[in-house]
């Protein structure tokens, strides 16, 4: 922001405070000091959370989980009169959270301040004071008289040279315009995220399946949610978390309207009857489309359950994502767990992480960047170490590379690594170790496809091939990938149901291939087997546990059943297992509050140790041991217990990860010291 600017901006907000007084805010040392565990979602209009981050949200707030929406806009749209039909909206979103959180409306309405004189109006449920809404009141996109596109101009801007005033609506705490410029705005969430030091941040999607809603143009999404996304990322980029960075969770929009449901009957009664009580305040938010998106959910960038993995040395490695960084934790081969530590990565990357083996070789490290267009890679060393550097493997070309799917990957029995991705034209490309334990690559092979959704599944066959899973919107696809030669596709018969998420494949000691996948029968999990002679046999059906997300197969182990054990969390963040699916299976409730997806990892006696992020972002695990009866899980349990001193000592501040030793600030390069280029290798070079 230029210095001319700055002292406009002042004078403004310096003339607005002597025309009036605000009400009395609610200051940093007025506010209860929050508790370890903290929701916030940042959206860009009153009705996206209760839309987009359903059943999630209602779960919480039903759980009594401490919840902050934070809204961008005043969501005025272009109507007679915006200060008034904002209010409406906003009045809508207190509703909706009181009907979620199961309280009185009844709110207490004060101001906070975000920074450089500008306060925000702030929302507390006065029967549950950790339930909170914050009102920036920025201008929406469609608004003519505040400026049309606000927020996408301000993402536009470098300089600082753009402003946008703030509606006043009918009603506020805040009763006078206020200007703000980019960096304001950022600062503005970045204050708010300072003072409510979130363990879990719900975001928007700024990186939308461009294969749909192209009747909005070049966003293929609402352009606030976009670009309110983007604004939070910066903000969350230079958030200065107290402990560890907070676990993002992205949510895709619209989009969701052009895919099946995979949602549970009762999950969509929940969005439905949230929804329902704010569009009782909301005169324009009625129509079909709005139970379309009211019965969809979807997260962006799902974790899954690759992130956790037994070594060779009998430990356990697992890996997540905090806020774009990458973190790390150690299990000895005598049990005990150590972490999390900062694992440098070369820049910014997508939370799903890919932990390749099965505890006899080495493990192979795979994450995906930001941006969708580099794989980063990594391999144990004969110590069982990780080396400081990582090699970049480019995903395949295309004109966007964002549009690129996050990897799936497996070890064939040949022992050589094998990757495969939705590529940016929406099919499926493969790509295999030259050599065993090598990480020099062949090309990437295209394996066909088309209108592919994110995530896929790949598993080893017999004689080095590989079997890969992707679903569309009607149909699950399968690839048999030999060694050497032409890949074999089809459809697999999973009956009249269409597929509502990510396809899941395991193969069990009883030598066949099981298939998993939600559907859009209310959410109902429908599997299938393979036989070695290529015959699909034996579907089955188990009821969906709720919630959103592709459920978990885990191996139990020489000792274990001849099957695979199938794992699954709901909205409230539950985990349930099913030993058996089809007739006699069932689903045992597991308790707990894990964030996304657990991980599996099977233990040398045939136990199963399920390990998941709490919603604080501490590790925590739940072992099963083997009996007469199946598996029976011993609880949750924190998978670590370390004094801050000693989380000091090993070089977290207060606990956690610095973030920005992470995560540059914008405009900030992570520098490629740690980076190697990957060398394709050609048929040629093959030993």
């Amino acid at each position: 922001m230029s210095r001319a600017a700055g002292l406009a901006i002042g004078a403004v907000l310096a003339l607005a405070a002597a025309c009036q007084a605000p009400p009395q805010p609610d200051t940093a040392s007025s506010l209860p000091a929050p508790p370890q565990a903290r929701y916030v979602q940042v959206v860009s209009h009153p009705d996206d959370d209760i839309l987009f981050m359903n059943p999630d949200l209602a779960a919480g707030l039903r759980a009594g989980r401490p919840t902050i929406g934070i809204y961008l806009t005043a969501g005025e749209n272009n109507v007679a009169e915006p200060a008034r039909y904002s209010a409406e909206r906003q009045e809508g979103s207190r509703a909706s959270y009181a009907q979620m959180a199961g309280k009185p409306n009844d709110w207490k309405r004060s101001t906070i301040p975000v920074g450089q004189g500008r306060v925000a109006e702030l929302n507390t449920l006065r029967a549950a004071p950790d339930v909170k809404l914050v009102f920036l009141n920025l201008p929406e996109n469609a608004n003519a008289r505040g400026g049309e596109h606000g927020l996408t101009r301000l993402v536009q801007d470098r300089d600082g040279s753009v402003i946008v005033n703030t509606t006043v609506p009918v009603g506020a705490a805040v009763q006078h315009s206020q200007p703000y410029d980019r960096q304001a705005v950022v600062d503005a969430l970045t204050t708010l995220l300072d003072r409510f030091q979130p363990t879990v941040v719900r975001l928007q999607d700024d990186q939308p399946d461009v294969r749909y809603q192209a009747h909005w143009g070049e966003s293929h999404n609402h352009p606030d949610h976009v670009a309110g996304a983007v604004l939070a990322e910066e903000a969350l980029a230079a958030h200065r978390p107290d402990a560890s960075p907070p676990t993002v969770l992205t949510y895709r929009d619209y989009n969701v309207a052009d895919a099946p449901s995979g949602l549970s009957e009762q999950d969509k009664r929940t969005t439905r009857e949230a929804f329902a009580a704010y569009s009782a305040h909301d005169v324009l938010a009625h129509g079909g489309i709005y139970q379309k998106w009211s019965d969809r959910s979807a997260y962006r960038w799902p974790r899954r359950g690759r992130w956790a993995a037994q070594d060779p040395s009998g430990g356990v490695q697992a890996f997540s994502v905090r806020a774009g960084g990458l973190v790390h934790w150690t299990r000895t081969a005598e049990g005990t767990w150590g972490g999390p530590q900062q694992h440098p990565v070369p820049g910014p990357v997508r939370p799903q992480v890919s932990l390749l083996g099965d505890g006899r070789e080495r493990l192979t490290l795979v994450v995906q960047s930001e941006d969708g267009a580099h794989l980063f890679v990594k391999r144990q060393d004969g110590r069982g170490t990780w080396p400081r550097r990582w090699q970049l493997l480019d995903t395949p070309g295309g004109a966007d590379p964002s549009q690129t799917g996050p990897p799936a990957g497996t070890v064939d029995s040949d022992g050589r690594v094998v990757l495969a991705l939705k590529n940016a034209a929406g099919g499926v490309s493969i790509r295999r170790e030259a050599a065993p334990g090598s990480l020099r690559w062949l090309p990437w092979t295209d394996l066909g496809g088309a209108d592919v959704q994110d995530g896929l599944s790949v598993v080893p066959g017999r004689g080095g091939a590989v079997h890969a899973f992707a679903v569309t919107r009607e149909q699950v696809l399968h690839w048999e990938v030999p060694r050497d030669g032409a890949a074999r596709g089809e459809v697999v018969p999973i009956g009249a149901a269409s597929p509502a998420g990510a396809p899941v494949a395991g193969r069990g000691r009883d030598g066949l291939l099981r298939l998993l996948v939600r559907t859009d029968r209310g959410g109902e999990l429908v599997e299938c087997a393979l036989t070695p002679r290529g015959r699909w046999i034996g579907r089955g059906a188990l009821p969906g546990p709720g919630g959103i997300g592709a459920p978990v197969l885990a191996d139990p182990g020489p000792h274990g059943g001849a099957g695979l054990v199938r794992i699954a969390r709901d909205a409230a963040g539950t985990v349930h297992v099913a030993e058996r699916a089809g007739a006699g299976g069932s689903w045992t409730d597991l308790g707990g509050a894990v964030t996304d997806h657990p991980a599996a990892v099977t233990e040398p006696d045939g136990g199963i140790t399920l390990v998941g992020l709490g919603a604080h972002g501490e590790l925590v695990t739940n072992t099963g041991a083997q009996g007469p009866a199946g598996l029976t899980f011993g609880g949750w349990h924190p998978a670590v217990t370390a004094s801050p001193d000693s989380a000091e000592q090993a070089g977290w501040p207060h606990g956690g990860v610095d973030v920005r030793r992470i995560r540059p600030a914008p405009g900030e390069s992570h520098g490629t010291d740690a980076i190697t280029p990957a060398d394709p290798a050609t048929p040629e070079a093959l030993p």
